[in-house]
């Protein structure tokens, strides 16, 4: 599979590099009502499989933490600006990064991750 384009700026952009929405990093709130907004129009339309919003189509990456970017637990859409977190397949959660490293950040948490990356 090709690597995803790199939102530029606010832009919100689909797998193949279509801007499909906006997003200024201030508030998961805002992020919450595009995605859900392109989600719908994407599913209304019948879109392609192979080319529906994914988590790597959203800007200000740079504002989750490296140790949340490989987060696999469930979806996490983006970080704000206030530490605060969009996630769950629907985009219908909100978390602080401080709520979820109390759940996945313990060395329990961790060692379970780890078991599930290593091959048996």
């Amino acid at each position: 599979m090709p690597e995803h384009p790199v939102p530029q700026g606010d832009d919100i952009i689909l797998p193949d590099g279509t801007v499909v929405g906006t997003w200024n990093g201030d508030d998961v709130r805002d992020l919450q009502k595009e995605v859900q907004r392109i989600m719908k129009e994407q599913k209304d339309s019948g879109a392609d499989r192979n080319n529906l919003l994914i988590r790597f189509g959203i800007p200000h990456m740079d504002q989750t933490p490296d140790h949340l970017k490989t987060f696999i637990a469930y979806a996490l859409w983006g970080v704000d600006k206030k530490g605060m977190c969009l996630t769950h397949r629907r985009a219908d959660h909100f978390e602080s990064v401080e709520k979820i490293n109390e759940k996945y950040g313990s060395e329990t948490a961790i060692a379970a991750a780890n078991r599930y990356k290593e091959p048996n």
